[in-house]
């Protein structure tokens, strides 16, 4: 039985600890609940968003006029090599799972919050591992006909933070992965590691959303912009955002109780009661200070919930995320 609620405040279950009040809200535990409620939706005409942890995004203060659905369907099942995951599974128990049972692939995505089916919906990765590396199969469901489908590797247009998903609004009930063999004991200091590093840029209990703007793929910017970069600032092939965002006196400015972090230029982070409206402000006036200094255009990366897009090209995230 589907459990809803009306005026839910988005504020207690995002990562940021921001958003207005959901028109309607409801949290799913099984795959057949998360497909009923996008039926529901559907045949209500109400527009929906599914969301995970509730990490990525930026809410905005404002009355949401859609049905939240937070997917929490969690299951890993293992066939030699491969993982069978469902879609609200936590990345890190899904790191955490791979690495118990002696397979690499995703052990660098320790750390990450947030769940699988979000980290699919933005091709999350770090360290220079993303969740698509060693994806094999996507099970998804088309809103629009209840339509379940599976979409091989190729078939989702995984690029740099993007796939197939955030176009077409389909939603991710489960994947499977492929991974290689690994010894636990390496693979588990290899996360350990990455962690201490995470615990750095994200102190338990800060409430941010992770890095906001996306990191640029240096190969896909023009020559005459690389010549104003310092070659030592290209990391895993990406300039960090951080990096331009740092040269332009990010770091440390504040408006309201929303504080771009001192140690890092890409966190904005909630030092208390913040609006949205101040993080976006922030968020705008430094996007266009990289723009107007490197002719570079800074996107977000995390999800804009019910505010408009920070930038020309940006569109509205779809009515469902996965």
């Amino acid at each position: 039985m589907l459990n809803f609620q009306n005026n839910y405040p988005l504020s207690q279950i995002t990562t940021l600890q921001i958003g207005g009040p959901a028109r309607q809200f409801v949290a799913v535990t099984t795959q057949q609940d998360l497909i009923e409620a996008i039926k529901y939706a559907h045949q209500n005409s109400l527009p929906f968003l599914v969301i995970g942890g509730g990490s990525n995004l930026l809410v905005s203060d404002e009355p949401v006029n859609k049905l939240i659905i937070k997917n929490e369907v969690e299951g890993i099942t293992k066939v030699v090599r491969f993982l069978t995951v469902k879609s609200g599974a936590k990345l890190q128990h899904l790191a955490d799972y791979s690495i118990a049972n002696n397979l690499s692939g995703l052990q660098k995505l320790s750390g990450i919050p947030g769940t699988l089916g979000g980290a699919i919906f933005g091709n999350a990765g770090a360290y220079g591992q993303t969740i698509s590396d060693y994806l094999r199969e996507v099970i998804c469901v088309k809103p629009q006909t209840g339509e379940v489908i599976t979409l091989q590797k190729d078939e989702c247009e995984f690029d740099y933070r993007y796939s197939i998903f955030k176009k077409n609004g389909w939603i991710v009930l489960e994947v499977i992965f492929k991974l290689d063999l690994g010894k636990s004991k390496d693979l588990r200091k290899e996360a350990d590691e990455i962690l201490e590093k995470r615990l750095i840029k994200y102190p338990k209990g800060i409430k941010c959303p992770g890095s906001f703007f996306k990191n640029l793929v240096a190969e896909k910017l023009p020559k005459e912009i690389l010549k104003k970069i310092p070659q030592e600032k290209i990391v895993y092939g990406k300039l960090p955002a951080g990096s331009l965002l740092e040269m332009v006196g990010a770091k440390g400015d504040k408006l309201g109780e929303i504080e771009i972090a001192p140690y890092h230029a890409n966190l904005f982070i909630n030092k208390g009661e913040g609006k949205a409206s101040d993080f976006y402000t922030l968020a705008k006036k430094y996007a266009h200070k990289v723009k107007q200094k490197f002719g570079i255009t800074l996107e977000p990366e995390v999800q804009l919930i019910n505010l408009p897009p920070l930038v020309h090209k940006l569109n509205h995230l779809p009515d469902a995320a996965g």
